[in-house]
């Protein structure tokens, strides 16, 4: 009631000036004697003959804001706890002259951070339009810029409605130095299935490639007719599949001594390309970053490693991303296929760093397209299980945006579902098995089809016979030969 207390100072930093508490310098302010002084000074304050000159209203008193009336004191003479509390906290977005910046900026700890910004602490009402303060921070930027033309630039047609329309993926299929029988009996496969969907009047729009394109450590000038041409006829007027596109990622074996510079395209005395000051080395790449790719493999599309490319008319999306940074030391295969490229790009380190910035530059488009897009389905490929980073696209979506994300890689040489939607229907494809590798087996031989549906979503057709070789079929009796 009317009794007076007295409080010792025990930290210089730390004042208690009758009749009111005040914090000293924030230099060398320990926040648990403070806070011990404080409530002290509250006792005190508290008393009938105590005077207090800030004013009374809650809404003056930080810690108090939000409050309605009086609250230092109270109408009971009494000062509530929430008086003795700063209200604000070291964020950057509790400092008006700091809203807009991450993380800390105002902290009252021993060697915190303290910015000018903190001058002014942040007003509790709703800021401007024009300055919103994060609710997180923002991922980092990756210092590799993803450089190529959006849309549709192949203007891949779309025939009839959704449900006319489907897909076809295809991984691990480049076998080195001739297709072989596996390649072929795989492609073979692919071609009397286009023909069937066609003479039930479906339309393919494209094929997508998730890497291990041409083995072993990268593609030789050789390879585009040997390793894909040839076995699949894309550029024979008799294939179902002439000038169809081929929409491709990288795998671990499109990497290495036979394409040295495509994991370290700065290291070039002089690049094949480059695009905004950004060098470019890899042999896949379409022709403005290769202008040493053949004429005649235009519709094989891989404009940058990361990359993606809309098909509106069928609200189609396809993310291509490279995710090789996960595999580093077994990119070309292994020693025998990567130690010279290694060692012309400055050493694997360099290579791991500059591998490092293009799959972060992979989840700045995931991003960018989550908030972008307006495709109701979205496939996502890359090269290996488990790395296709769906919430990563998910955690980015805007509020309102209803899609279908399908998941495809390859890397392990086989054909599988390997997850299902909420309707029972194959979202992660694992489509390694088009017979390109690998000792001992491939231990089950196809690819996959994916038919869109007219609401919006898609069914995939992954292990029935006509997109799958009988176990046993395709067989490597040694590393670089198969039966």
């Amino acid at each position: 009631g009317n009794s007076s207390i007295e409080v010792a100072i025990l930290d210089p930093a730390c004042t208690c000036a009758l009749p009111s508490c005040i914090m000293g310098p924030r230099e060398s302010v320990a926040l648990a004697a403070c806070s011990t002084l404080m409530f002290g000074c509250a006792l005190v304050q508290g008393g009938a003959n105590s005077s207090d000159a800030r004013p009374a209203i809650c809404e003056s008193n930080p810690g108090c804001r939000g409050l309605g009336g009086d609250c230092c004191p109270a109408p009971d003479g009494n000062m509530l706890n929430c008086c003795f509390e700063p209200g604000r906290t070291a964020a950057c977005s509790d400092w008006l002259g700091c809203v807009g910046l991450p993380g800390l900026c105002c902290s009252d700890a021993p060697g915190g951070p303290w910015l000018a910004c903190c001058g002014e602490e942040a007003p509790t009402e709703q800021p401007p339009h024009d300055i919103v303060p994060p609710t997180e921070v923002p991922p980092p930027k990756s210092p590799y810029t993803n450089n190529y033309e959006g849309g549709n630039p192949l203007g891949i047609q779309v025939v009839g409605s959704r449900s006319s329309n489907y897909f076809i993926i295809l991984g691990d299929w480049g076998k080195a130095g001739s297709p072989g029988v596996c390649q072929r009996a795989v492609a073979d496969m692919m071609k009397d299935y286009i023909r069937g969907q066609k003479a039930s009047g479906k339309n393919l729009l494209f094929v997508a490639s998730v890497g291990d394109n041409f083995y072993w450590s990268g593609i030789t000038p050789g390879a585009w007719e040997t390793s894909w041409a040839e076995p699949y006829g894309t550029n024979h007027p008799d294939s179902p599949l002439f000038n169809v596109p081929w929409l491709s990622v990288l795998g671990n074996h499109d990497y290495g001594n036979s394409d040295a510079y495509a994991f370290c395209p700065s290291a070039q005395g002089v690049p094949l390309a480059s695009v905004a000051g950004q060098s470019y080395g890899h042999g896949q790449f379409n022709a403005d970053k290769n202008p040493e790719r053949p004429a005649n493999t235009r519709h094989y599309w891989m404009p940058d490693y990361n990359y993606h490319y809309e098909i509106p008319e069928a609200s189609l999306e396809v993310i291509a991303l490279d995710t090789n940074y996960l595999d580093i030391d077994n990119l070309g295969g292994d020693a025998r296929g990567n130690a010279a490229a290694f060692n012309m790009c400055g050493g694997i380190d360099s290579v791991r760093s500059f591998m490092s910035d293009v799959a972060m530059a992979g989840q700045d488009l995931l991003r960018e397209r989550a908030r972008l897009g307006t495709a109701k389905t979205v496939l996502i490929i890359q090269h290996y299980p488990g790395a296709c980073q769906r919430d990563v696209f998910e955690a980015a979506l805007p509020a309102g945006r209803e899609v279908k994300i399908l998941c495809s890689y390859g890397h392990v040489h086989s054909q599988a579902c390997e997850g299902r939607d909420a309707q029972g229907n194959c979202d992660m494809i694992l489509s390694g098995g088009g017979g390109g590798c690998c000792f001992p087996e491939v231990s089950q031989a196809g690819f996959a089809a994916v038919h869109l549906t007219d609401d919006g979503g898609f069914q995939s057709v992954v292990d029935t016979p006509e997109v799958i070789r009988p176990p046993g079929t395709c067989r490597f009796t040694r590393r670089l030969n198969d039966v």
